[in-house]
Formats: structure tokens, C-alpha cells, sequence
């Protein structure tokens, strides 16, 4: 009578699968930072004109995080490959170029303030919270218009990292964009 070898558990065939399962597992306690860009994709439209200064993350000036990371609630940390004010102040410049404001020209000057960037993974899903204060200035320093953008979004916890971190940012744009009193500042 012949035996039959028994199969081996995949662990065992492979050993490279279980160091690929620990990676992924593990990755959340520290990542090397993201490589990020901004894809402009609002299907607004706005007119005006405006120079788009610097802008301040609130969260790294304050010393509760690194000025390239995103606060998230779950272990590890999600670090960027540039700062988030920076990151935010770039695509904020590349989507309203889009829509068709004359950005770099005027003489009124968007500034703003990140007040928080969350990304809330606790659990099977995502929430993500961006709030943004905004201050348009004319030539001589006035402030002619300023207000607090809150966006907040619910995704899958498996979602495109990459789509849902612009979509939060483009979310918060367009919440800028469709306000009245901004047009009028800007035109």
C-alpha cells in the first residue's frame, strides 16, 4: 500500500507568506512617510483673482504631532512626504486654479489655519474630520472676509488611502468655494 505524503500548511511551504502577513499586520506601529500628491477634481466653477500665502497646521505648531503627519486615532502613525500645511496650501492653489480663479495675480491674499486634519480608524470604517479657518486680506492688510470650514466624511477602512485623503481635502475646498462672502472677497 502507497501513502499519499500530506500536504504541508501553506505557513510552512512558505515562509516568506508569513513574513508578508507580520509586515502588513505590523506596519501600522510605524510607517515611513507617504508619497502624496494633489489631483485637482471639483466640478465647480468661480471666478477672481488671489495670491494663496502660507497656511498653519495647528497640531504640529502646538507640538502634539509632526508637522508632516495626519492625527489618526488608531496605533502607528500616517506621516506624509511633506508637511500637511504645505501639502493643504498646494492642492488648495491647484483646485482653485482649476475652476478657473486667476491664482497668483490681485492683490488679496488667502491665508489660513489647519485647525484639525483627523482621521478617525478605530473600528471597520473611517471618519475623517478637516477643519480649516480662512482669511482673505486686501492690499493694505484688512481682513475682508474669514470663516471656518468643518468638512467631515465617512469611508471604508479598506478604501483607496490615496482618493479618500484628497477627497477630504477637496470636500473642504468646495465648502470654501460655494460660500458667497469668499466669491465676493476674491472678485
Amino acid at each position: 500500500m502507497k501513502r499519499t505524503p500530506k500536504a504541508d500548511p501553506p505557513f510552512r511551504r512558505s515562509p516568506r507568506v508569513v513574513h508578508i502577513a507580520l509586515g502588513i499586520v505590523l506596519s501600522g506601529c510605524e510607517t515611513a512617510p507617504i508619497p502624496v500628491s494633489y489631483t485637482p477634481s471639483s466640478t465647480l466653477t468661480a471666478t477672481g483673482a488671489i495670491q494663496v500665502g502660507d497656511f498653519k497646521y495647528m497640531p504640529a505648531v502646538t507640538g502634539k504631532i509632526k508637522p508632516n503627519e495626519i492625527h489618526n486615532t488608531a496605533m502607528g502613525t500616517v506621516l506624509l512626504n511633506e508637511n500637511v500645511d504645505k501639502f493643504f496650501r498646494d492642492a488648495l492653489f491647484t483646485e482653485l486654479r482649476f475652476i478657473g480663479v486667476k491664482v497668483g495675480t490681485g492683490d488679496k491674499q488667502l491665508t489660513g489655519t489647519i485647525k484639525e486634519f483627523l482621521i478617525d480608524d478605530l473600528g471597520y470604517s473611517v471618519d475623517w474630520t478637516v477643519d480649516v479657518d480662512y482669511v482673505v486680506k486686501d492690499a493694505s492688510g484688512k481682513v475682508i472676509y474669514e470663516s471656518d470650514k468643518l468638512t467631515k466624511n465617512h469611508t471604508a477602512k479598506f478604501a483607496n488611502a490615496f482618493v479618500a485623503l484628497n477627497m477630504q481635502i477637496k470636500d473642504n475646498i468646495e465648502a470654501l468655494i460655494k460660500d458667497p462672502d469668499f466669491a465676493k472677497a476674491i472678485n
